[in-house]
């Protein structure tokens, strides 16, 4: 037997695509926990009362998706074996019409499953998308409010024995999370979210986190610097996890295409051996 001989009986599109699939998803779930662990992490740094309800889904997917994605690629790269043993069995000894209907009929199964999970992963491509976005937006947030701070601290030295004559009490101060324009503005109570100022984070502004009205305007320059550090760890995460993610979806879908093509062949030889037989009957 010629070496390409052997060459065409091994199934180097089911193997490469295989392998790509397995450095693909533990890529993807890997920096996909590093963003989620970061922003859950902001979540509690900002406090108790700041949640962001869809944040569990997208540990449902991780979960999920991982799991079924590869239990399926694993069948479908026994059924690409399989259709490499059919052809040396076809060569050896002729075609097999029983191996062949089953395997037309676990193709065409595992080939709609698969166009689903393939939906699926594009589905998902694009909330994870929203979630890199998201990341990006609440990072530069923190970032020009601590921008802010840095610029208006002179502002804030005058203020104290100034012209201005600023006198607040360390219960004030306390209240107001350090911040004396804040304090200025509320004395002892903390401002709804739409009296923040600019040098403080506006939880109100962002829809997807929900938090108390009266703790929703975060001043404390410790905090701040937790979650901006904390971002910029998951804003260095979503390279990665995009490329895990292609990688699932370009590998997966060219597996797919490979699965229609071996059916169209599996089917043109089941039509010439039908054909055959007819010859053979008449």
């Amino acid at each position: 037997m010629s070496a390409q001989t052997l060459i065409r009986y091994l199934p180097l599109i089911p193997i490469g695509c295989i392998i790509c699939m397995i450095i693909g998803v533990p890529i993807w779930v890997h920096y996909t926990v590093i963003l989620l662990h970061q922003v859950e992490y902001s979540l509690d740094v900002l406090g108790p009362s700041v949640t962001a309800p869809n944040l569990g889904r997208v540990e449902e997917a991780i979960k999920g998706t991982s799991s079924m994605y590869m239990l399926f690629a694993c069948a479908l790269f026994g059924l690409g074996l399989f259709r490499k043993l059919m052809s040396v069995e076809h060569d050896l000894s002729g075609l097999n019409p029983k191996h062949l209907t089953i395997y037309r009929a676990v193709n065409a199964t595992l080939h709609f499953l698969w166009w689903l999970i393939m939906v699926w992963v594009v589905v998902l491509m694009m909330g994870l998308a929203v979630l890199a976005i998201l990341t990006w937006v609440s990072y530069h947030a923190v970032q020009t409010v601590l921008a802010n701070r840095s610029a208006i601290s002179p502002l804030y030295s005058s203020w104290k024995g100034g012209p201005y004559n600023v006198t607040l009490t360390s219960g004030e101060m306390a209240a107001a999370g350090g911040d004396l324009v804040l304090a200025t503005m509320s004395k002892n109570m903390w401002p709804e979210a739409t009296a923040c100022p600019s040098t403080c984070l506006n939880l109100g502004l962002f829809t997807f986190v929900q938090a108390d009205v009266t703790t929703s305007c975060i001043c404390d320059l410790d905090v701040l610097a937790l979650v901006a550090e904390a971002t910029r760890t998951g804003l260095d995460a979503i390279p990665g996890m995009l490329v895990g993610i292609w990688f699932m979806y370009i590998f997966g879908d060219f597996f797919k295409t490979s699965l229609a093509c071996d059916f169209i062949n599996a089917s043109r030889d089941a039509e010439g051996d039908r054909r055959g037989y007819n010859k053979i009957v008449v």
